[in-house]
């Protein structure tokens, strides 16, 4: 600005000027030159390369130095600013700039807690005719075809929680020599079936997997995955699985929850948010 504004003044009025609005510091700061370190370029060359193509021209065609002007009128010439080439700092610290950067960005993925969030409904009833519960579990997984329920409890056993969540849906039952959580079913839309061997099920329409070295079942079908994980020793585990009868286990349809829901609701609601009226 102050060299266009010479080009048609002064560089005296320009820089007497200057100093009502700017420190004598701001304006050296202004004039000070950048090179790069070891290059040894001249502070004119080096601002040359900084100075728009008609300015230049229109210094050329006044064959004046207005540059070296102003330098000549700062109480110290400007100190040149180094600008430093590359090297295995700077790259490390480019580096560590950017992996904070996908680290706060990634931070929700990398640091979510919410798959272990587990919102309980308090109730300790979730057979196969407990509509309530069943509800909200088939509304936590909406795509999920089939909904689990409790439909034989054997005497050892005991419903301790129900908790459903955005996505998930758990059902965690006590037994009286496994302890608490002994059995954890669980309700998602997918679920990790590496490892796990494909056996006979007993339920139409949910193929039924057996992964022995975390002693889970799981069942698959359309839109979601049932998964049944025996929290004790291996061992100890295999032993409760026999006598956690498959039948403890039952599937609800989606549908006849659905329909269910209509019935009671006199055809008010819906059981999706989609028919929702």
């Amino acid at each position: 600005m102050m060299l266009c504004l010479a080009l048609r003044s002064s560089p005296e009025r320009v820089y007497r000027r200057a100093l009502q609005l700017f420190t004598v510091e701001e304006i050296t700061e202004a004039f000070a030159p950048l090179t790069l370190a070891g290059a040894g370029r001249s502070p004119l060359a080096t601002l040359g390369l900084a100075l728009p193509s008609q300015l230049r021209g229109m210094l050329r065609a006044q064959s004046r130095d207005l540059y070296a002007e102003f330098v000549g009128l700062l109480p110290t010439p400007p100190r040149p600013i180094r600008m430093q080439r590359w090297s295995a700092r700077r790259v490390g610290l480019w580096a560590a700039i950017l992996a904070l950067l996908v680290l706060a960005l990634n931070t929700r993925l990398l640091f979510s807690t919410e798959h272990l969030v587990e919102t309980p409904l308090r109730v300790k009833d979730v057979g196969c005719s407990d509509l309530e519960p069943l509800w909200l579990m088939a509304q936590s997984v909406p795509s999920a075809s089939l909904v689990p329920c409790v439909q034989l409890v054997p005497v050892d056993w005991t419903v301790a929680n129900v908790a459903v969540n955005n996505g998930r849906s758990v059902i965690t039952l006590d037994h009286d020599r496994g302890g608490r959580a002994a059995m954890r079913v669980e309700l998602t839309a997918s679920c990790d079936l590496v490892r796990a061997t494909e056996v006979i099920s007993e339920q139409p329409g949910a193929p039924r997997s057996f992964r022995i070295d975390s002693a889970t079942r799981a069942y698959t079908f359309s839109g979601g995955c049932v998964t049944q994980r025996f929290g004790a020793a291996v061992t100890g585990a295999l032993r409760m699985g026999d006598t956690a009868s498959t039948e403890l286990v039952g599937f609800i349809t989606r549908d006849e929850l659905g329909q269910a829901l209509a019935r009671r609701s006199d055809g008010r609601l819906r059981l999706d948010p989609g028919e929702a009226r």
